[in-house]
């Protein structure tokens, strides 16, 4: 599958490294332009759509295999033999998978509030709150927006989000980019577990405070892969971390990246 990407380049540095990143469930490449042009400041930057997300194609297939052999076939599309991964969430299971399969392509990773065990599915509220809504036939954003509040208690930082994945059709109406039956459908697999091995890749594990998905007993048991490996926790932010502290994401992520 051809991925979508917003490419952001480098221009005091033609040589400069490649810096993928891989955005969450439910979110879009969209949600990396603020942090994705400080990272260009010293890196060439690619933000992917992942299938099934943003711009990227709709498919009845969502596995980790699936969207690792995407980012794969992206790189060889763009004669990229070796680059920096990021990625949040699903993004970061993703990269957690390609550490796996293909440690040749990668120069070093981050890995955003995500650890690789299995997690009980928490987003059966969501899924039902999307489906519930008809943006085909809404008169305004308004509407939709206003249905999602009601739907999820005015959550103050999911319902914006949310509404980002909203777009307007040029017949009429509107639409969600991201693919809600697939993704309803294959949640077991999103939150899935990632066998790891022995892996000698520099990483960085980094996760908020607030956020219960990345546990301390998590990191003691991503030492024991991750030979090269640093983490860091940003105080105060839940699992959006790169949005709620952003200064500090960049600072952190930016000097790993060195």
């Amino acid at each position: 599958m051809t991925l979508h990407a917003r490419h952001l380049s480098c221009t005091t540095n033609p040589d400069a490294p490649h810096l993928v990143i891989l955005h969450g469930l439910l979110g879009s490449s969209d949600n990396w332009q603020t942090l994705g042009k400080r990272y260009a400041e010293s890196h060439h930057v690619w933000m992917l759509d992942a299938r099934n997300h943003g711009r990227s194609a709709h498919d009845p297939l969502h596995s980790y295999e699936a969207m690792a052999q995407d980012v794969v076939d992206f790189l060889d599309a763009q004669g990229l033999e070796k680059v920096r991964l990021l990625g949040h969430s699903m993004g970061g299971k993703t990269v957690l998978l390609l550490s796996q399969q293909h440690p040749d392509r990668i120069e070093k990773l981050i890995v955003a509030d995500i650890a690789a065990r299995a997690y009980t599915p928490h987003h059966g509220p969501i899924f039902e709150a999307l489906m519930a809504t008809s943006p085909e036939t809404a008169t305004s954003r308004e509407d939709i927006q206003l249905a999602l509040a009601h739907a999820l208690n005015g959550d103050p930082v999911l319902v914006p989000f949310l509404m980002k994945g909203l777009h307007r059709k040029k017949e009429g109406g509107f639409a969600w980019r991201f693919n809600v039956p697939v993704l309803q459908d294959t949640l077991n697999d999103v939150v899935g577990h990632i066998d790891l091995g022995l892996n000698t890749l520099p990483a960085l594990f980094i996760r908020g405070s607030e956020s219960d998905y990345v546990s301390d007993e998590d990191l003691e048991l991503l030492e024991e892969h991750f030979l090269h490996m640093d983490h860091h926790t940003i105080h105060g932010a839940g699992h959006w971390l790169h949005a709620q502290a952003p200064e500090e994401f960049f600072e952190v992520t930016a000097d790993f990246l060195g």
